[in-house]
């Protein structure tokens, strides 16, 4: 069932005027809803009156999907139909009017997200706010994802079309009907924007867009100034996953957390950098509490638009893929940050890259470079520079080797990545 389009202009009001006035507070109505939501949750209910609440992570909140859920809707059940939506590419399915979803799993297991009518008017309305904008004029919007998502067909109206480009088919194969329709608004991760901007610069044709929105995936600097020139237009950042609407960009270009319905407690990993504890004071059918994110995030300075919401200067990337190794019985953490200035440092014929490690001694460098003929000497290069930065760390003895650069548009694409289990 869609959500009424008269909830979701309530919804915009709403969001719009706590935005503008309450940027960083949660009204007490909102604080008491959501106590009756969670009266409705047998997980939560036992605990309102404490509000000693456990902090959750993926693996604890599907453990105990069916205690959490309000709705009265079986794990079991719901991975059912969502495996078989991703099979067939039909995400219509429901149970009892809840739309199912699967997350990715780039943590190592799939998570399962329930979203009722209202919530989604709530969604429809945050976005139409905070991200694509209301307008009498006329627009088109494409957008670029791993799987439908239908929220987006319950906003179109006379001055709003939107047009699903299924990431399972080659950006290639979509780039004609891309270029006819001659979007206003883009949206994608910055996996497919890169290869969206490559068709562009390859046929020479002239983007039409006003607005592109990255979304799903980090969003590095080098690649930002790389589709602002292609593209010719302002790149803005949504920050969205299984959780829930994060964080938006602002009018001056900054990322902000939307805690006019967000608490975000922070547990930091050092004086910079810190995981965010969501709890969605909005979110019904399943609710959100104290649930750890295991995203990297830097803090950013106030921002001149005037909101008071935290600002957010950077995604690092994710604690899973952070680099751990032993060094004479010790612990030694490289973060992301470290190991993408190691390589774009290296050459400016580097396009693309990533850097895996899959084992306790290992990494794996693939690279992607403006000349192929010259792919094995800027290697060279990234390899003394990544030795370079390991030795500061007294790491040594590690084999880095060269593979072939590849990425699966179905899933989320990182550039720095652990894939090793080991301890360290």
């Amino acid at each position: 069932m869609k959500p009424n389009k008269l909830h979701i202009l309530l919804w915009f009001l709403k969001l719009r005027y706590s935005r503008l006035f309450h940027s960083n507070k949660i009204s007490g109505s909102r604080v008491r809803h959501w106590k009756k939501t969670l009266s409705k949750s047998d997980f939560y209910q036992p605990l309102i009156s404490s509000g000693d609440f456990p902090i959750m992570n993926k693996q604890r909140f599907m453990d105990h999907f069916d205690e959490i859920n309000t709705v009265g809707v079986y794990k079991s059940e719901a991975m059912d139909i969502a495996l078989k939506s991703e099979q067939s590419r039909d995400f219509t399915p429901t149970i009892n009017n809840i739309s199912i979803g699967l997350s990715s799993g780039t943590s190592g297991n799939k998570g399962i997200f329930l979203t009722n009518p209202a919530e989604k008017a709530i969604w429809v309305g945050a976005i139409l706010d905070r991200v694509i904008g209301l307008s009498l004029k006329k627009r088109k919007v494409a957008f670029f994802l791993r799987a439908n998502n239908n929220l987006y067909e319950s906003v179109k109206s006379k001055t709003l079309e939107f047009t699903f480009f299924d990431l399972k088919e080659s950006v290639n194969v979509h780039f004609q009907r891309l270029a006819e329709l001659s979007p206003d608004i883009l949206v994608a991760q910055p996996s497919a924007l890169y290869q969206i901007a490559k068709c562009y610069e390859g046929t020479n044709t002239k983007p039409t867009f006003s607005k592109v929105i990255s979304v799903a995936e980090v969003l590095e600097d080098d690649q930002k100034a790389y589709f602002q020139r292609v593209f010719q237009c302002r790149i803005d950042q949504v920050y969205q996953c299984t959780e829930g609407f994060l964080a938006y960009t602002c009018k001056q270009g900054k990322l902000h957390f939307n805690e006019d319905w967000l608490k975000i407690e922070k547990r930091y990993l050092d004086e910079s950098r810190f995981h965010p504890i969501i709890t969605d004071y909005l979110r019904s059918s399943q609710p959100i509490v104290r649930y750890e994110l295991n995203d990297i995030i830097h803090e950013g300075k106030v921002c001149t638009c005037g909101s008071k919401a935290t600002v957010i200067d950077r995604i690092e990337g994710r604690s899973d893929d952070v680099f751990l190794f032993e060094v004479a019985g010790d612990e030694k953490i490289i973060y992301p940050d470290f190991i993408r200035r190691a390589v774009i440092s290296s050459s400016d014929e580097i396009l693309n890259y990533l850097v895996r490690k899959t084992s306790k001694s290992r990494l794996e460098v693939s690279l992607e470079t403006t000349d192929k003929s010259s792919s094995n000497e800027v290697f060279d290069t990234v390899k003394q520079r990544l030795v370079e930065l390991l030795t500061q760390y007294g790491v040594v003895d590690i084999e880095i080797t060269q593979m072939e650069y590849q990425h699966d548009p179905m899933m989320k694409f990182t550039r720095i990545k652990n894939d090793s289990r080991e301890n360290v």
